[in-house]
């Protein structure tokens, strides 16, 4: 009750999306309950009406408390919802008519049945063919009525991602993490596919991938092989800089950066500091309380060993691991790098580019430069109670180039904050802009994941 009350509450600081299918599924729950009491209703008085009545209540329940069930490979699905009410209306009328009767002649199906059967079966063969049928992989780009030809070498290495990459990860289980990138822009074979090796066993790894395009047409691409890459790694501990412990229980336990400062757009006078969720749970990957925390929940967070507020908003899963601090004095904010709401958004053009360097500010006032080698990468991260997956990240490294790279980060980096330096467009001034959030690395690359979708609109950096 605590919890929900809380949740409650705090809507003038987030307002998290999930919420609202959250909201739906509530009312299908209701609907269900209300459709299964008024069945034990009406089947103790023996109304056939409501009996039917009861059915469809349920069932269209169990279609708000599972929203997925109608929705196919591009949205919600027409073919999906016209199957789904048309079973439910022949269901209906067997129910009502058969309610009474004490055989399948008296409801009028006699030997034909069977045909009943094979219509409703029919109706979902012919809904999942069209599916299939007009199914476009995940992230490939969609193209309308143009030939194959005009797919360009971008496109192709996403699809040859989509198409291989679950044949190759069985084949070959020292292939980590499988990703399209960026190998020449300045040849017409601009994108490679990129497979991680955990060790340096290349044997029947191969060089080239097929490609399947609209029309039956094959193409190949390339493949690039990156040896002794292992899982990532969190880098909390060995610093002093901010943590959840006083410096008496050994705070290199769980220490970390601290990113950047923000403001609540909803309320101004909120103030907080942002760094990686696994320095409030101490190493642990943990997707509960994934929102504003309890009070119970909100300990003291210490900077260089002096307490400037409590843990207030925290997101960590497949794609985050970021946790908001309330400060107590907000006069005291003095961030070393101001962003004035500005992010910048990684493209191919910034993979090995010797001009696109981002910068890294950690613990102790320490910057590093760091040139990108990779984006949107699906990669596996160990945590101190396992490794779980992790997608939308960005490897940073020391020299541009895959093979030889090496980490920018340390043990007590975690939280920092990764940015780039350029020209603003319009003023011609010179303008910071957050990149995101260094989670972690290993022997070969520094992990960062974007913060953008997450803090906006409720968040704004400072």
């Amino acid at each position: 009750m605590n919890k929900f009350i809380n949740f409650l509450t705090s809507r003038k600081f987030i307002d998290d999306k999930a919420s609202k299918n959250t909201y739906v599924q509530i009312f299908g729950c209701i609907l269900i309950l209300l459709g299964i009491i008024t069945i034990f209703i009406y089947n103790c008085k023996s109304e056939p009406s409501g009996i039917a009545i009861s059915f469809f209540i349920t069932m269209l329940g169990v279609a708000f408390a599972f929203p997925k069930l109608l929705e196919g490979n591009d949205g919600l699905s027409t073919m999906r919802i016209v199957v789904f009410m048309m079973i439910n209306v022949i269901c209906m009328l067997l129910l009502k008519i058969g309610w009474t009767a004490n055989s399948l002649t008296e409801i009028g199906l006699n030997g034909s049945w069977m045909g009943v059967i094979a219509f409703v079966f029919g109706a979902k063969a012919t809904q999942s063919y069209f599916e299939s049928k007009f199914a476009v992989p995940e992230n490939t780009p969609v193209k309308v009525g143009v030939s194959a030809l005009e797919f360009t070498n971008a496109e192709i290495a996403k699809l040859a991602v989509e198409q291989n990459q679950q044949y190759l990860k069985v084949k070959f289980p020292n292939i980590v993490c499988i990703s399209d990138a960026v190998n020449d822009l300045n040849d017409s074979e601009s994108h490679v596919v990129v497979l991680y090796l955990k060790d340096n066993n290349i044997k029947g790894i191969p060089d080239s991938l097929n490609v399947e395009l609209p029309g039956k047409i094959k193409k190949t691409i390339a493949t690039e092989i990156i040896q002794g890459v292992s899982e990532g790694k969190i880098q909390f501990g060995n610093g002093d800089s901010i943590t959840d412990i006083n410096s008496s229980y050994n705070p290199s336990d769980s220490v970390g950066s601290i990113c950047c400062a923000v403001q609540s757009v909803n309320n101004p006078a909120f103030f907080g500091i942002i760094t990686c969720a696994h320095i409030y749970t101490h190493g642990d990957y943990n997707e509960n309380d994934n929102t504003v925390l309890v009070s119970s929940m909100q300990r003291d967070v210490y900077v260089n060993n002096a307490i400037v507020g409590k843990w207030f908003y925290k997101q960590m899963h497949y794609s985050q691991d970021l946790i908001i601090a309330e400060l107590i004095d907000k006069s005291s904010l003095d961030p070393q790098i101001k962003f004035n709401n500005q992010y910048y958004t990684v493209s191919d053009l910034d993979v090995k580019n010797h001009s696109s360097k981002v910068t890294v500010l950690s613990k102790e006032n320490k910057r590093t430069e760091a040139f990108i080698l990779d984006y949107n990468v699906g990669y596996p991260f160990r945590y101190e109670n396992g490794t779980f997956y992790k997608k939308d990240i960005i490897l940073i490294g020391n020299v541009p180039d895959r093979s030889k790279s090496k980490p920018i980060s340390e043990k007590g980096d975690s939280g920092s904050c990764v940015f780039i330096t350029g020209i603003d467009d319009v003023t011609q001034n010179v303008v910071n802009k957050m990149v995101g959030i260094l989670i972690g690395a290993n022997e070969n690359f520094t992990f960062v994941l974007p913060i953008q979708s997450t803090l906006s609109p409720n968040f704004k950096i400072i």
